[in-house]
Parts: structure tokens; C-alpha cells; sequence
């Protein structure tokens, strides 16, 4: 006997109907208790203090990590890896040429209703330093078809008819990590960009032309550098990039680290409150023993959801030799890079599944993407899902290889939303969440059954002696079954769907899982 979906065409929400009691359908119990002893329970303690439940309002709660989850049994973790779009490249490479390489930034801009790309082009057809890294603008109305719009403002080969923003000779200018600045700092501007820069020609006194910047810019177009520069010296030839951390009101900064016992190739953290004094860089993640990866190339980090992910380049380099001196091809995936999924609540803490699994594999050989790929800094989400962006080219890392072959190209991934993880019951698995604040309205529910599969949701108190304890009304016996696949399930309860009556205290969600996956759950 199967439980219907009931579909509302005009909210795009799923309801779950009334179960079959276990004998008819077959299903299992619920989880081991001893509900008459209730012996798991501590009412009638002497004095308890009530913690303070998480507050999580509105925000979708994400199966990351254990943030909101007190205990899990029975489920896993598992990554999802995007899906690329048919129409990839989005915009191809030449020979010896990406107009869209690494360090690119995307950010969709509500008042002109279309994105906007901001990207540093790598023209190896030039000599090193004669304008062969700059920064270049692409602008698209559905985020798929990028347009190269006459900007006329740097001139390039005897023309200003062109989409640089930023070019000179002498200097390679690395990818602009463009943010929106909140309203105390835009007297300098509405946008401001972190960047590496090398220079050809040594300062007097400095031993290499290396250092991370900071420019300013009120329309996205013309930008100029602030005084306060360099805020950050030293070799960091990959994408330095930087994210807006509204909780804290802080800029933070992800580059490789300063310091090495031998391999340049980690990850450093730094923060700035105003982008002129930045924090002595601290290293926050390198390979370790679970590692298949020689070395982490770039973290590219975006906020979703109230959590940081972090994409991480893997850069794969292998070798018996211990003298090492030089490119060596002895492994499957020697001089790749591909990316791996990091999640962190803060932005300095970060967290990777403990399998290690790959979230953006290179593609199959003859691909515009079979060398190299890199997850740039750029995420949307629309009616369908999630938009992701990446850079790929054909060539290994390996400077003869790249110069050979079809530049870097720009692609477009897709994933449900809230996609990225979800927490699995193959057979049978149970979730139950830490003290929740509930904001009354519906519990809304991202989630996939397999055939025969269900989920069931039950509240239990969440208050001082009362922690554990079952709310009449809404426990497994009158909790109606989500069955199906859908990215927002409304669950109800025989007496309700609406949580008001519950609004404003500690309750705890005990999920029942039966073949299923669960991505998220939020109040609303």
C-alpha cells in the first residue's frame, strides 16, 4: 500500500499523507526505546539549567557537518558531485590562450538584472611580460551566453575596442577576487578586488616583485589601487581569493602559506576588518595521511546558506624519486588537479568528508577540461538548483603542455538544490537534531526516497529536565510519511503542518529514515 503525494502547482511544496500502520505496510519499528521505564530520560532531577536552543530562524540547515545534529545512526555522509552542462565550454580556449583562466570571480547584480564576470585572461601567445596576464569583463543575462562587451578603456594591440579593465606592461596581474563592500567602507567604492601581482623589475631593496593587493572600484570597470599597498608580501602564485564574513564583519583572505617545511603548496587563512591591516597568515589545511594528493593548489571559498564551502584543488604529483628535481609521470593522476568539497561554519575551521571523495573530477581525455580543473568563485541558485562555474584545460601542469594546447576554458555545473551532501539510510537510519529555537510556520524537508522508503519526523522536547521527552501530538504515531523525491516536502502531523503552537521553545526533530537521503530541513 503506497502513500500518495499531494503537489500544490502554485507553492511547488509536496505533502505527505497519513501512513499505513507497520503491520499493513511491512514497515519497520520505531527506534529502540524503553518508552514505559523511560529510563534514557532525566525528569526528575534535582536541578537542571536549560541550555539555550540554536536559533536557526529561517536558514536551511544543511547535512555538512554535526552543527545542528546531536546524534546519527545508521546514516552516512555522502558527496554529490555536479553535473556538467552539454553546452560547455561557455567560453572556449584558444591555443596558448584562456580569455576565462583561474582566478574569476561571477556575482549576479540585481539593479542590471544579469551576471557579471570578472577574470584574469592568460595570453601565452605574448611575451611574459608584455601585457600576457591581465583582467578582463564578461557580462551574461542568463549566466550561460557570455557576451565580451567594448569597453574602450585599456588598449591592447593598438585598440581600446575590447573587454580588458586592467593591463601594463612589466606586470602580471593575477585573478581579482571581487566582493560587494557592506555600507561603512563605500566612500572608496562598491566593489573591491584582492590580487596577486609580480612585477619584472625589482624594487630597490626587494628581492622579487610578488604581493597580494587591494583595489577599488564603484562601477565593477575602472579600478584603482589603494594606498595602504601591498597588504600582504611573498610568493602566492595561485588564486588568492577572499570572502565577506557578515557575522563578524571581516574580510577573509585564502592564499598559500608564507612559511614551509619544504612544499609551497597549502592553505592560509587571514583576516582584515578595513582591507589595510590584515592578520599575520595561519595554515588551516595541508594533505595528511588520508590524502591521495601531493599538495592543495587553491581553496576557493563561497558563502550558501549560512555555510562556507570551500572548493580545494588537488594537485596530484608523483614520484619514487627523492631528489626530485623536476616534472616526473609515474601515476594515474600525476600533474592533475581536480577538486575535493571543504565546509566550514566560520571560515577557519574547515571540514572534509574523512573518505576524501573528488566533487569535480577532470574530464575524459580529448575534453577541454581532461588536464586541469578548478572551481571558481562564483555560486547562484535559481528555481531548478545550483549553478557552479569552473575553469578547465586539456594540458597537465606542466608549462611545455600548456603552452601546446587549447587554452582554459569556462564551464557550467549544475546540482539540486542544496545538493552538495545529504545523509543517507540505505536500510534503516535515525537523526536527531540538537535543541532547536522553533519559529513556528511548516517543516520544510529536501529529500529522496528509494522505492518502498520513507521518512518520518517526531518532536521531542529540548528543555532543561524535559530534554528527550515526547510531545503529544507529534511523535512517529501521528507523523505522516514523506515518500518520493522532492526539494521542498512540507511534513505534517495528524493533528497539523503548522508548528505554531510550538513557536518559541527547545525542540528537538527526530528523524526516522527508511531508504532514504536526506539534503536539508528548515522552518517556514
Amino acid at each position: 500500500m503506497l502513500s500518495l503525494l499531494l503537489i500544490s502547482t502554485a507553492t511547488g511544496t509536496v505533502r505527505a499523507q497519513m501512513p499505513p500502520s507497520p503491520s499493513d505496510a511491512g514497515e519497520s519499528h520505531p527506534p529502540y526505546f524503553n518508552f514505559k521505564a523511560r529510563q534514557f530520560l532525566i525528569e526528575g532531577s534535582y536541578s537542571i539549567a536549560p541550555l539555550a536552543p540554536i536559533e536557526v530562524g529561517h536558514v536551511r540547515q544543511l547535512m555538512f557537518d554535526r552543527a545542528v545534529i546531536d546524534h546519527a545512526w545508521g546514516v552516512a555522509r555522502t558527496v554529490h558531485p555536479p553535473e556538467r552542462f552539454q553546452g560547455n565550454p561557455l567560453v572556449p580556449g584558444q591555443i596558448g590562450f584562456g580569455p576565462v583562466h583561474d582566478g574569476t570571480t561571477i556575482l549576479f547584480d540585481p539593479p542590471t538584472n544579469r551576471f557579471r564576470l570578472w577574470t584574469r585572461s592568460w595570453d601565452l601567445r605574448r611575451a611574459k611580460y608584455a601585457r600576457s596576464e591581465y583582467w578582463a569583463y564578461f557580462e551574461s543575462l542568463d549566466g550561460r551566453k557570455w557576451t565580451a562587451p567594448e569597453l574602450h578603456l585599456v588598449e591592447l594591440d593598438g585598440s581600446t575596442k575590447n573587454n580588458v579593465i586592467r593591463a601594463q606592461n612589466g606586470v602580471l596581474f593575477g585573478g581579482p577576487s571581487v566582493v560587494e563592500v557592506p555600507p561603512r567602507l563605500r566612500a572608496r567604492g562598491r566593489y573591491a578586488a584582492l590580487f596577486l601581482q609580480a612585477t619584472e623589475k625589482n624594487r630597490p631593496g626587494e628581492t622579487h616583485g610578488m604581493e597580494v593587493r587591494i583595489a577599488w572600484s564603484e562601477d565593477g570597470l575602472r579600478w584603482k589601487d589603494q594606498a595602504e599597498n601591498p597588504v600582504v608580501r611573498g610568493r602566492s602564485d595561485t588564486f588568492d581569493n577572499m570572502v565577506y564574513n557578515p557575522e563578524r564583519d571581516v574580510f577573509m583572505m585564502y592564499r598559500r602559506s608564507t612559511v614551509n617545511a619544504n612544499q609551497i603548496r597549502r592553505i592560509a587563512y587571514s583576516e582584515s576588518r578595513d582591507l589595510v591591516t590584515w592578520t599575520q597568515p595561519e595554515t588551516i589545511l595541508f594533505p595528511d595521511e588520508a590524502d591521495a594528493a601531493s599538495m592543495f593548489y587553491t581553496l576557493v571559498v563561497v558563502r550558501h546558506q549560512g555555510i562556507y564551502l570551500g572548493f580545494l584543488q588537488d594537485f596530484y604529483l608523483y614520484t619514487d624519486d627523492p631528489n626530485y628535481a623536476g616534472p616526473v609521470r609515474n601515476g594515474p593522476k600525476s600533474h592533475q588537479l581536480d577538486c575535493e568539497l571543504a565546509w566550514s561554519r566560520d571560515g577557519f575551521h574547515w571540514e572534509r568528508h574523512p573518505n576524501r571523495p573528488t566533487f569535480l573530477a577532470t574530464g575524459v581525455p580529448g575534453e577541454f577540461d581532461a588536464g586541469m580543473v578548478g572551481l571558481q568563485q562564483a555560486i547562484h541558485e535559481d528555481a531548478d538548483g545550483i549553478s557552479l562555474y569552473y575553469t578547465g584545460t586539456p594540458a597537465l601542469h606542466l608549462n611545455e603542455e600548456v603552452k601546446s594546447h587549447k587554452g582554459t576554458g569556462l564551464g557550467l555545473l549544475r546540482l539540486r538544490r542544496d545538493g552538495f551532501v545529504s545523509l543517507d539510510a540505505p536500510k534503516e537510519g535515525y537523526v536527531l537534531t540538537k535543541p532547536l529555537l522553533i519559529t513556528g510556520g511548516k517543516l520544510h524537508l529536501n529529500a529522496q526516497t528509494e522505492p518502498g522508503g520513507f521518512i518520518r519526523v517526531a518532536l521531542r522536547r529540548g528543555d532543561g529536565v524535559n530534554d528527550g521527552d515526547w510531545i503529544d501530538g507529534w511523535n512517529y504515531g501521528q507523523a505522516k510519511d514523506f515518500k518520493g523525491d522532492a526539494t521542498n516536502a512540507i511534513m505534517t502531523w495528524s493533528k497539523s503542518e503548522y508548528l505554531d503552537e510550538l513557536k518559541g521553545r527547545a525542540v528537538r526533530l527526530h528523524f526516522w529514515l527508511n531508504k532514504a537521503k536526506l539534503y536539508s530541513f528548515w522552518f517556514e
